[in-house]
């Protein structure tokens, strides 16, 4: 049977019985505000030891402003209910909730009764909230302990770095968008999923990628763009599927240029029959070749290749150029050009009866 939320019956955010609970000689309320959000966020994560978020997220969830939220995290980590490491690309602060410390804190946190301690059913009611994440705390970091020894890191900040992505990204598709004339609210996307994104690939080759997807798409929209795939979950969908298209392209052609070579073959065999023929062999294909391929593919036609190609090999095959090394001669790229296939692009329009225009 279907079950239906219950009515949210008030709007307001903050319970204000509850926010008395604390102690604001110890605690600011902008630090209970961000004490709230990191618990919230760890239980969220509590299948992993850490999570992420960058400053301009967290401020504009709770509100804090950026100077403040620097402060506040600063002074979480020198209690020690906090750690934070740098790492990815780009650079991104990744936060550990240490509930054990918190644990060890709640009678600083929180409002002390007459006697000196916390009311018996209020600290019944802390502990059966706070003790089992202590213990999946416990749980995850032995088993790190077990596998590996922890490394201290040295800690950057990595705050100016998050957002210099962010600018970067965001200046980018303002570009796009006058390009493509795409409508802003196509272009909204969460930050989170950026950054999720460049843990898999880097910003050139999302923007190459976002580019063929605002062509190609219908109704086009840059969040559905970060639609992750459910097993390699940074990876992208759309991304990734259009790679395996691309890579089939790729071998179509290659195949192409194996047929071609094979015919250019027998061809020279037969109209040179006082020599001796050349054995039918294939042409040498590496993963490496592939991504040669596929790269002059993004510049060049199939026409303008394989037009190329032809007086390349048959200038093989009677000897006139010696080349021991057929694919990754031909492809060379030096000095941003094709030197090869343009030069041997010129020879067929003119000696293979075909005008340039």
């Amino acid at each position: 049977m279907k079950k239906f939320k219950k009515e949210d019956t008030h709007p307001l955010a903050i319970n204000i019985q509850k926010l008395q609970r604390y102690n604001y000689d110890y605690f600011n309320c902008e630090e209970v505000v961000f004490f709230e959000y990191i618990v919230v966020k760890g239980m969220a994560f509590k299948k992993k030891k850490e999570f992420f978020h960058s400053s301009e997220t967290i401020r504009q969830e709770t509100g804090i402003k950026k100077h403040s939220l620097k402060s506040i995290i600063s002074r979480f980590e020198s209690l020690g209910i906090i750690s934070t490491e740098i790492k990815g690309m780009p650079r991104v602060k990744y936060f550990t909730v240490h509930y054990p410390k918190i644990v060890e804190l709640i009678p600083k946190i929180y409002q002390l009764s007459n006697n000196g301690k916390l009311p018996s059913d209020f600290s019944k009611h802390l502990s059966d909230f706070f003790i089992p994440l202590v213990d999946n705390y416990q749980q995850k970091n032995n088993i790190k302990n077990n596998k590996e020894e922890i490394n201290e890191k040295e800690k950057k900040d990595s705050d100016s770095e998050g957002e210099d992505a962010l600018s970067f990204f965001n200046n980018y598709l303002s570009s796009l968008k006058y390009q493509k004339n795409i409508s802003p609210a196509a272009l909204k996307f969460n930050d989170v999923d950026l950054f999720r994104a460049l843990k898999e690939y880097d910003i050139d080759f999302i923007r190459d990628y976002l580019e063929k997807y605002f062509e190609e798409e219908n109704r086009p929209t840059l969040s559905k763009f970060f639609s992750f795939d459910s097993i390699a979950l940074n990876k992208l969908k759309y991304v990734e599927q259009k790679i395996v298209d691309e890579n089939d392209y790729v071998e179509h052609f290659i195949d192409e240029l194996q047929r071609l070579y094979k015919s250019r073959i027998k061809m020279h065999n037969q109209s040179d029959s006082q020599k001796r023929g050349k054995s039918e062999s294939k042409l040498v294909v590496t993963k490496r070749i592939k991504q040669q391929v596929k790269n002059a593919l993004k510049v060049k036609t199939e026409l303008e290749i394989t037009n190329a190609f032809l007086p390349y090999i048959d200038q093989i095959l009677k000897e006139q150029i010696s080349i021991s090394k057929i694919l990754p001669y031909f492809f060379a790229f030096k000095n941003d050009e094709y030197e090869i296939i343009d030069n041997y692009l010129d020879y067929y329009n003119i000696h293979y009866g075909y005008d340039k225009n």
